[in-house]
Parts: C-alpha cells; sequence; structure tokens
C-alpha cells in the first residue's frame, strides 16, 4: 500500500468516528457497571426491538412531537435506600428526556430534573413519579407528582427554553390539584387542560402554571364500570384527539389481561362514551401509556418490566416500549399488540 493510500484511510476513519460522536455501541443489556459508568450523555443508540432503551430504567413514558422530533420523557426506578424509603416506588427519582427525528435513531439527553431541584418537596428526596409535559408559545413545561414536606402529594411545574432542559422549579405546587400522573392536552385552539388522578380535568390558565378553574371529576363510563374494580379508573390519565374526537384513555392495573382503557366524546371535558380495552396488560409492570402521531403513523408508548437491568437487582427496573396504533373505519381503536 502506497503511502497516500494509507492516509486516505486514516482519514476517512477519523471523519467516520467524528461523524458517530459518543455512539458508543453496547450490548442490549448488561450488568458490567464499567460499561454504564462509561455512559456519556447525550447518549446516542439505535432502536433494535423493545425495550427501547436497555441501559437503564425509563418508566412512565410522555410522550410529545414538536416540530418534527419525537420527544420522550421518562422517570427512573431506583433501588431502596432502607434509611429514606420503605417501597422501590418511593425511591423513584431523576427525569430523562430521549429524542429521535426517525423512530430508529434516538438520543438520550441525560438527567433533566431531580427531587433535589424542587426546594418545597420531601427532604429525603425521591417520590418523583410519572412527568407530563408540554409547549406553548415558544416555552416549555415539565409537570411532575412529588410528595411535599408533610407527606402530601402535590403537582409542580418546572419551565424551560429548550425540550432537553435545563428546566426551572416555579417553587411552588399548582394550588388546588394534588395527586399524581398529570398530563397536559393543548386543543387546537390553543387552550390547554391537565388531567390528572383521580380521573379529573381542568383548564390551565395562559401561564401554564396555574389552574383557571376548580378540577371537575370525569364521566367516563357507566356507573357499573366506573365502580368495577377491574375496569374502572386508576391511573395514568391521558388525552389524545384525531379527526376532531377526543380520547380519554387511562390504565387498570388490577386487571390481569388488559390494562390500557379508552372513551370519546366531542369535547375535552366528556361526558364520554365508554369503549373498552385497547392495549393487553404489560409484562411485569402496570400500563402507562402516551398515544402520538408521527408522520401518519400512530404509536403507543407504555412500560415493562425486566430483571436483568443493570443496578436494579432488589427489584424489576421498569423501561419504555412503543408499538403502532391502529384506528378502525369508525374510529374505535384496534387492540394494541406488545411487541418484544
Amino acid at each position: 500500500m502506497n503511502r497516500s493510500c494509507f492516509l486516505f484511510i486514516i482519514a476517512l476513519t477519523v471523519i467516520v468516528s467524528c461523524s458517530q460522536g459518543n455512539k458508543t455501541k453496547v450490548p442490549k443489556s448488561t450488568n458490567d457497571a464499567t460499561i454504564i459508568g462509561k455512559l456519556e450523555y447525550p447518549y446516542k443508540f439505535e432502536y433494535e426491538g423493545n425495550p427501547l432503551s436497555r441501559m437503564h430504567s425509563a418508566t412512565d413514558p410522555d410522550v410529545q412531537v414538536w416540530d418534527g422530533v419525537v420527544w420522550m420523557y421518562c422517570g427512573q426506578d431506583r433501588n431502596v435506600d432502607s434509611t429514606k424509603h420503605k417501597h422501590h416506588y418511593d425511591a423513584m427519582d431523576g427525569y430523562h428526556v430521549f429524542s429521535s427525528k426517525d423512530m430508529v435513531n434516538w438520543t438520550d439527553h441525560g438527567e433533566i430534573f431531580h427531587s433535589s431541584d424542587v426546594p418545597w418537596a420531601w427532604e429525603k428526596g425521591g417520590f418523583l413519579w410519572a412527568p407530563g409535559s408540554a409547549r406553548k408559545d415558544g416555552k416549555y413545561y415539565l409537570y411532575y407528582p412529588i410528595k411535599d414536606k408533610e407527606g402530601k402529594w402535590q403537582i409542580g411545574v418546572a419551565t424551560g427554553d429548550s425540550p432537553k432542559g435545563p428546566f426551572i422549579d416555579t417553587g411552588r405546587p399548582i394550588e388546588g390539584l394534588s395527586g399524581i400522573d398529570p398530563k397536559v392536552f393543548i386543543d387546537d385552539d390553543g387552550q390547554a387542560y391537565i388531567y390528572n388522578n383521580p380521573g379529573v380535568v381542568a383548564k390551565l390558565k395562559p401561564n401554564m402554571i396555574e389552574l383557571a378553574e376548580e378540577a371537575r371529576k370525569i364521566e367516563y363510563a357507566p356507573r357499573d364500570t366506573m365502580e368495577n374494580d377491574t375496569l374502572r379508573f386508576l391511573e395514568g390519565a391521558y388525552m389524545h384527539k384525531n379527526n376532531g374526537v377526543y380520547y380519554f384513555s387511562y390504565t387498570n392495573w388490577k386487571n390481569k389481561t388488559f390494562q390500557g382503557y379508552y372513551a370519546v366524546a366531542d369535547n375535552p371535558y366528556g361526558p364520554f362514551e365508554w369503549k373498552g380495552a385497547m392495549a393487553p396488560k404489560p409484562q411485569g409492570a402496570q400500563d402507562h401509556h402516551s398515544i402520538v402521531e408521527f408522520k401518519g403513523q400512530w404509536y403507543y408508548f407504555y412500560h415493562i418490566a425486566i430483571k436483568d437491568l443493570p443496578e436494579y437487582k432488589e427489584s424489576q427496573g421498569r423501561i419504555a416500549c412503543f408499538d403502532k396504533l391502529f384506528y378502525n373505519e369508525d374510529g374505535t381503536i384496534r387492540m394494541v399488540e406488545h411487541t418484544r
């Protein structure tokens, strides 16, 4: 090989390496702490089938599509420090955000918010459960449930100028709203609504951090369904809109066969016509979903729990997945098929 050919090959190798950035090729799952410790954010990886990311827990996916990019906000399961928490759910902390322009090439932008960023939260940390997110007038909003210093669940808001943060807490919870699992839906006219456990909805003021009205209960099904332990709303309120129809959906984690349910209406408040199940019980976890359209295809995001996630040996680590979602001609939703 002559000198010029050798130098060309070296130069080409450098160019390819630089173009890949920190897109490290790692196993689909690993227990090697040395690999985990070497991950640098933003961390780039390719989707190779569910679960989406194999390197750390990514729970309760709240998903948005902004300017042709999919953004997925997730919580994280943590192992329990018995001096601070009794259950691994109590130890949940540290939101991550992922993004993709094609549903194949993904970027984990790292931790964007932590309980230590909330001055009014429980002093031992944790209890940072399922997030919600929104964008309005160029500003980004992160909604989060957390226990305050008195041990009461509250909904806080943090704001940022970019979907990947940094997010700064507003300094106080939303007055008139408690519970968990906030979901913000912005209608075509720009009006924002917040949905929350225990199955309530309220308009938000234009500032996106205060209620514009008292939260009201959602009538999503006949009374016998709303009183049935394995069919009624238990958590994970979600709202999306398709062809002018409002789809209110939720999770019932007590049902051992189906856990994602939905109802439809012609307005964000209802009353809704209950349609029944749309998704089966996920592996090892409760259904907690988001539904979004991206490039003409609808997707159903949820999480499963697997035992071989690194650093999660005391309990299963929940991790995000997604599958395609389809509508029938009458607007009803076909049963989602989970894939692995």
